[in-house]
């Protein structure tokens, strides 16, 4: 454990290395410094709604599982998950901290990957769906035909992989030696839960439009923040590249997204335009905001018990 954490250290240390070696520090400094603090707290506002969804979303997809988790209750696990997401010195992440915890309260282990993993589908499902509307708007922007390429693979990708699970949901592959492998029945389980969410119900329209809103309101706490940075980004230009950037963030291989995000950010903001000092200021406004968050999560799981992450039986 103590060589994965100095492992994470040192990668996010070279990453925002790379992202800091060719902007001036000086700039994003009092960028940074100039900050509107009531655009600071509208950003703070919308972050709450994130939660507010991601609880929804939790909660949601419970349901499927033919569980039952009050909504206090999802809001208390979305809360504390932004702490071991953003602040945490550890491999744990918040989607492991849930699991974990989930089966703490007596949930079987097997249930609750299945349920951390159908959200992660969902919402990441959804995430391409928001770079995919985005992607007219960034092919205008771009100038250089490898930037074009690298947003039309990344869409491609993400594209993919979900058809894929579509496949393997839907129909049945006869490969015995696949079949023996048990990471590819771990497959399997995941695409029979992903037909789960495309099967028509009330619990899961609310939880397709819960992962939607909170990739807009991530769009919106950018806009918030660049506002208050006086940053002259538009709206559409974070709505085509910022989603994108988030994606590329999601890969696990340094705390918090740090390091990586910045660069995702300097790279597709700088090809629509954006000075590498403004995209920079942007990405650090954001993974404060998301470490500040990140901390009042950490009171709360200080303060908190097993008892208050109970989820009840299943239904009969």
């Amino acid at each position: 454990m103590r060589l994965k954490i100095a492992i994470k250290c040192l990668v996010t240390a070279l990453l925002l290395w790379v992202a800091f070696r060719t902007v001036d520090i000086a700039a994003v400094a009092s960028l940074l410094s100039s900050l509107n603090p009531w655009w600071a707290l509208v950003a703070l506002m919308l972050t709450g709604l994130i939660i507010l969804f991601d609880a929804t979303l939790l909660s949601s997809v419970i349901r499927l599982f033919s569980r039952r988790m009050p909504f206090g209750t999802a809001m208390l696990y979305s809360v504390v998950g932004w702490f071991f997401s953003n602040v945490a010195p550890s491999t744990v992440g918040g989607d492991i901290f849930r699991g974990v915890q989930l089966s703490r309260v007596g949930m079987p282990v097997g249930t609750a990957v299945r349920i951390i993993l159908a959200v992660r589908v969902l919402s990441f499902s959804t995430l391409v769906g928001v770079i995919a509307a985005g992607l007219p708007i960034a092919l205008e922007l771009l100038k250089e035909p490898r930037d074009e390429l690298l947003m039309v693979t990344l869409l491609a990708s993400g594209a993919g992989t979900i058809a894929a699970l579509f496949v393997l949901a839907h129909v049945r592959l006869r490969v015995p030696r696949l079949e023996q492998w048990a990471f590819f029945q771990k497959l399997l389980t995941v695409a029979g839960d992903f037909r789960l969410l495309l099967t028509p119900s009330h619990g899961i329209a609310s939880a397709w439009a819960a992962a939607l809103a909170q990739h807009l309101l991530r769009v919106g706490v950018l806009a918030a923040l660049a506002t208050g940075l006086s940053l002259d980004i538009p709206l559409a230009t974070l709505f085509a590249f910022a989603p994108a950037a988030l994606l590329m963030a999601m890969v696990p291989i340094s705390f918090g997204g740090w390091g990586i995000r910045e660069i995702a950010f300097v790279y597709l903001l700088g090809a629509a335009g954006v000075s590498a000092e403004a995209a920079l200021s942007l990405s650090i406004a954001f993974g404060l905001l998301r470490a500040l968050v990140g901390v009042i999560g950490g009171l709360a799981w200080v303060v908190a018990n097993d008892g208050h992450f109970h989820v009840d039986a299943p239904s009969a």
